[in-house]
């Protein structure tokens, strides 16, 4: 199988000669971009720029799939009417000015289409372009934020938290606003071929009740899913929360969701998506890949291969994004010990 067709095959929660690694937004940049001679700066303004240094990262690390979004978070916010700022090295940008929650300024927050962006059409174009030259081989993710995710860089989370309480017809409107956004990108990815979209998502439950991830956060990512799916579009939502809320994944739709193992019980979680969604097990970024040994990993990966089964659909992933600089013998360690793992489909 190649790299496209073993990722869709876990998706579809069919077999496949081991489980697909999703790599996520520009995990492991030092070496990424050392690697193309590229910054990325320069990929935040140039689609030629984005589409090499992503398909860099599939190709160091032998992951399953490209990313065509960063782990910036910001693009789609900034799109909305916030301001943000590059620091001074190469990396994300950060937030500069919220939109302040007035009647003024909301009443201009519309509906964006976002080829038309200066900076959302970027990974959007560049999604094309990956499509044209790997996309054969190699699955190519369409990536976003969720609505609820979206807004809170617009206004600021703590703002919109506390709206949630004191206006929530403004929140609701302000994710209305957004979703029609999303649809205009699904709509934009599906005529390029792009057949998966990753979300980016944070219910987390020290912020947030159950009700009100409910009635907000995945309320709104419903809409958007829906969407995708008129366009045979499937959807990974991630949750890289320290305390997350998956119990509504199912319900929304979610083709496939991915969570940080060590921030749940992964009995549990295993037993409540087994059989209804693919899941992408996101083994430990932080300490295990970045300060782990080889053997770590493997007892790792091992465990969660005991915990699932032989049931079809299982997956692995990191986390979230690889730390800038982790080890590429680290990154190579969890690819085999996953390959360990590959069966014949003879």
């Amino acid at each position: 199988m190649n790299h496209r067709e073993r990722f869709e095959a876990g998706l579809a929660r069919e077999p496949a000669d081991r489980p697909a690694i999703m790599y996520q937004h520009l995990g492991a940049a030092k070496h990424v971009l050392a690697a193309a001679g590229l910054t990325m700066r320069e990929g935040f303004h140039d689609p030629e720029t984005f589409a090499r240094i992503a398909m860099m990262g599939q190709r160091i690390t032998g992951f399953d799939n490209v990313m065509a979004g960063w782990g910036d978070v910001l693009v789609e916010a900034r799109a909305h009417g916030m301001q943000w700022v590059f620091p001074e090295r190469d990396f994300y940008p950060r937030a500069k000015k919220y939109v302040e929650m007035t009647p003024s300024n909301l009443d201009k927050i519309v509906p964006v289409d976002p080829m038309k962006d200066e900076y959302w059409s970027v990974p959007l174009k560049a999604a094309k372009l990956m499509m044209d030259r790997v996309g054969r081989e190699v699955e190519v993710l369409g990536s976003m934020v969720t609505p609820m995710g979206i807004v809170g860089e617009m206004v600021g989370m703590e703002n919109l938290l506390m709206a949630t309480m004191s206006d929530p017809g403004i929140v609701e409107q302000l994710l209305g606003t957004v979703v029609e956004s999303l649809k205009t990108y699904g709509e934009h990815i599906s005529r390029f071929g792009i057949s998966t979209i990753y979300v980016e998502d944070a219910a987390e439950l020290s912020l947030s009740s159950p009700e009100n991830i409910e009635r907000y956060q995945l309320a709104s990512l419903k809409k958007a899913v829906s969407s995708f799916h008129s366009h045979d579009i499937k959807v990974i939502t991630h949750n890289c929360a320290a305390n997350p809320y998956l119990d509504g994944y199912i319900g929304i739709g979610a083709d496939a969701v991915t969570f940080h193992v060590t921030a749940v019980d992964l009995e549990k979680t295993m037993a409540m998506f087994r059989g209804h969604v693919a899941v992408m097990a996101g083994i430990d970024q932080t300490v295990l890949l970045f300060n782990g040994t080889e053997k770590e990993i493997q007892t790792e990966v091992d465990r969660i291969f005991n915990v699932w089964g032989d049931s079809p659909g299982l997956m692995f992933t990191t986390g979230c994004e690889m730390a800038f600089k982790t080890p590429m013998e680290n990154i190579i360690a969890f690819r085999e010990a996953v390959a360990r793992h590959g069966t014949s489909l003879d």
